[in-house]
């Protein structure tokens, strides 16, 4: 499963069913999977301490972070054009379809991509 940004926000504030369901698919073994789109976006939050970079670092490290390359850069655009997303959001989508995973998600704009599983949370 790919975990979009918001997921990964939502995981750090604490929020019951966002902590719950990552603990779940945990214990599952499921596979979760971050692009290095939300990597960066997680980790240039306002705010954010010295040390509040290194824990946050360390939890985004848990996961399998997949590079966004010029082969997603490409798949990335042409959903930004066909599906009028930003950029860090159709390279999130474009790294959830190469994947073959669903994406883990609560932004709605996300239902339009008719490519990606969507997986709401």
């Amino acid at each position: 499963m790919v975990l979009d940004t918001n997921i990964l926000i939502a995981y750090l504030k604490g929020e019951p069913e966002v902590v719950a369901a990552l603990g779940q698919w945990r214990l599952e073994g499921r596979g979760l999977v971050v692009s290095s789109i939300s990597f960066a976006e997680v980790l240039a939050l306002p705010g954010l301490s010295g040390s509040e970079i290194q824990v946050v670092t360390r939890f985004l490290r848990s996961f399998l972070c997949i590079p966004f390359d010029e082969r997603l850069a490409e798949k990335a655009a042409r959903f930004a054009r066909l599906y009028r997303l930003r950029i860090p959001d159709a390279a999130i989508a474009a790294t959830a379809t190469d994947c073959g995973m669903p994406l883990v998600s609560r932004d709605q704009g996300f239902r339009k991509v008719k490519e990606v599983t969507l997986v709401e949370v």
